[in-house]
């Protein structure tokens, strides 16, 4: 049988029984459309959160602690034997993807910086500064390669000054580029509980850009700097290859090596933070949650089988002579059984189709009220803004759900195909 003849034969057949397949198609629309609804809120919030990443840190930048920094319920550090030594720090340049890295000192003293009439208080680290130069930071201006008491500021930093006169914020419009600030660092003695003072000079040689992280809010020193000053603040020189240092910064080469790489130095036994892995854990969360709403459609598309099958099996009874007279007239088995496989899968797909047309449009007007919802919400609140829709709809998605649809129809019309083919002609003819 030609195909041409087979699509004619399946249309006369389904135009019979117009309100049958209606009923019976009905049920793959509500599951097309539940499968279609579902998941486009699914992806619309997963898209919505992930559009926050943009704007949060570097995905090829990773931080690493000593697990004896990290602390557990109760204040409890972890003990180990590991150390974010030197030699740890080399070997996590000699992992494959790695790119630079670079120790992280942070400056173990009560400080705070002037300028002026404003302090300011922000987290001060020292850096390796030829191994930072390979991160290829974002300058906002000037260079990323401070010398000898010279410093690279974050974007945020200014914000932190105030006036210590009248109090109020006075780092809006302040630009720290080519500044000279008053490092100003506070001992006290064990013994007689006295303070002590000592003020540095640090001019700032650059600026960074605003990347979202942690990098806007600190300001990095040569770490031979922070090492001196850490000596003044204590007491005593810091010994790095026997105590370590208080973190590491990694830059890999690209997004998708951060995760190898992160399981490398996580095996050596350190703690890794890095935006990519947040990002690959939300990923698999709205992975198993668009499973679970898809799942929730394909119940639908279950049951909906069922009554295809129900159709089919009733039209046998039907047409038993009209198949007998086929098989008399020269028929195979396999045309028999094309016809009623083309004729269920027929029933999936026109409601496959409904469903899809009305999954997305309601997905859509659903979508605008709800965006419509939040702007109105931040309104109110005095904020301004934009805000994506709620709902999304992947090109993929409407394909996937209309193949599925025909082929729930299809495999609904295998059994009432099989009973079909095994009429006997003569039997059928005779039928009544």
């Amino acid at each position: 049988m030609r195909i041409v003849e087979l699509l004619r034969l399946v249309k006369n057949n389904l135009l019979r029984m117009k309100f049958r397949v209606m009923m019976t198609s009905a049920g793959v629309f509500i599951g097309t459309a539940a499968v279609i609804l579902l998941m486009s809120l699914g992806a619309g919030l997963q898209r919505s959160v992930l559009s926050g990443f943009d704007d949060i840190g570097d995905l090829t930048e990773m931080t690493v602690n000593s697990p004896g920094d990290i602390f557990f319920g109760g204040g409890t550090a972890v003990q180990s034997d590991v150390v974010l030594n030197d030699q740890a720090i080399d070997g996590f340049r000699e992992i494959p993807g790695v790119v630079a890295a670079t120790p992280l000192l942070r400056l173990q003293a009560n400080a705070e910086l002037r300028l002026n009439r404003l302090t300011g208080f922000t987290n001060i680290q020292g850096i390796d500064t030829l191994e930072y130069r390979q991160f290829e930071v974002e300058m906002a201006s000037g260079t990323d390669s401070p010398g000898q008491w010279q410093a690279l500021v974050g974007a945020r930093v200014a914000d932190n000054f105030f006036n210590t006169q009248t109090g109020e914020q006075g780092g809006e419009d302040l630009n720290l580029q080519g500044q000279t600030l008053q490092l100003v660092l506070t001992r006290f003695s064990s013994e007689t509980g006295e303070a002590t003072e000592r003020t540095v000079r640090l001019r700032v040689i650059g600026v960074m850009a605003e990347s979202g992280g942690d990098r806007d809010f600190s300001v990095y020193l040569p770490i031979r700097n922070v090492q001196d000053l850490n000596t003044w603040a204590t007491g005593q020189r810091p010994n790095v290859n026997r105590d370590g240092y208080s973190q590491a910064l990694v830059k890999v080469e690209s997004a998708d090596a951060a995760t190898v790489v992160e399981q490398e130095i996580t095996r050596q036994g350190f703690f890794v933070f890095s935006f990519q892995s947040i990002l690959s854990s939300i990923n698999i969360i709205f992975l198993i949650i668009q499973a679970v709403v898809g799942g929730i459609g394909g119940l639908a598309l279950v049951v909906a089988a069922f009554g295809i099958a129900n159709t089919m099996i009733m039209s046998i009874y039907e047409r038993t002579r009209e198949i007998g007279l086929m098989k008399a007239v020269g028929a195979t088995n396999r045309d028999v059984m094309l016809i009623f496989l083309a004729e269920a899968g027929a029933i999936g797909l026109i409601g496959g189709i409904g469903g899809v047309i009305f999954g997305i449009v309601l997905g859509q007007i659903g979508g605008f009220i709800g965006q419509q919802y939040l702007l109105a919400q931040i309104a109110q609140s005095g904020g301004s803004g934009e805000v994506e829709s709620l709902v999304y709809t992947p090109l993929w998605l409407p394909i996937f759900a209309l193949v599925f649809a025909a082929l729930v129809g299809v495999l609904s019309g295998i059994y009432p195909a099989l009973r079909a083919i095994r009429l006997d002609p003569i039997a059928a003819l005779r039928y009544e």
